[in-house]
């Protein structure tokens, strides 16, 4: 199941999360998500988002966001140092909700992965799939994600994000 958000601030999950289940309870989230299912790649995470190729550059923990079980963390395409806020909110980028435990996870409306499109502020909320936390550390969480919204919105493959202060 995929949901489709046009919301013009990407930094609450609180409030995304209760869209999500309110469009849900409505009957208007659809159809199942394609790329959800199927092996985890070993390659670095990487697909499409907005349908133009995107792949990890630099991941990294909001501690404001993050909750007791789970880290918000956003994942760019570009390159920068962790924890300095050195990127725009104008980039695509994945909005990822990553359990604090190791584990294998399946992606539901609880447990939600974003991908959110700068062109019109878009936020696409992917409820099927996998995501898998091998380690966290005090500095680092790093696992692999396989999930997709539709096919211009999809992702698999491996990462690991700095846990900012």
């Amino acid at each position: 199941m995929a949901v489709l958000l046009f919301w013009p601030y990407h930094g609450d999950m609180t409030r995304l999360n209760g869209i999500v289940g309110l469009l849900v309870a409505l009957g208007c989230g659809g159809g199942s998500s394609p790329g959800g299912g199927g092996a985890i790649s070993s390659q670095a995470l990487s697909g499409t988002i907005g349908g133009k190729a995107w792949t990890l550059g630099t991941a990294e923990s909001n501690a404001f966001l993050s909750e007791d079980d789970t880290f918000w963390v956003d994942a760019y395409a570009e390159s920068f140092t962790p924890c300095t806020h050195a990127t725009s909110l104008d980039t695509d980028n994945l909005i990822l909700t990553l359990p604090k435990a190791p584990g294998t996870y399946g992606l539901s409306l609880a447990l939600t992965q974003t991908f959110y499109i700068a062109a019109g502020s878009k936020n696409l909320a992917a409820t099927s799939g996998t995501i898998v936390i091998e380690s966290v550390t005090a500095t680092t969480i790093s696992g692999a994600a396989k999930f997709a919204f539709n096919a211009d919105n999809s992702v698999d493959g491996t990462f690991q994000a700095t846990i900012c202060p």
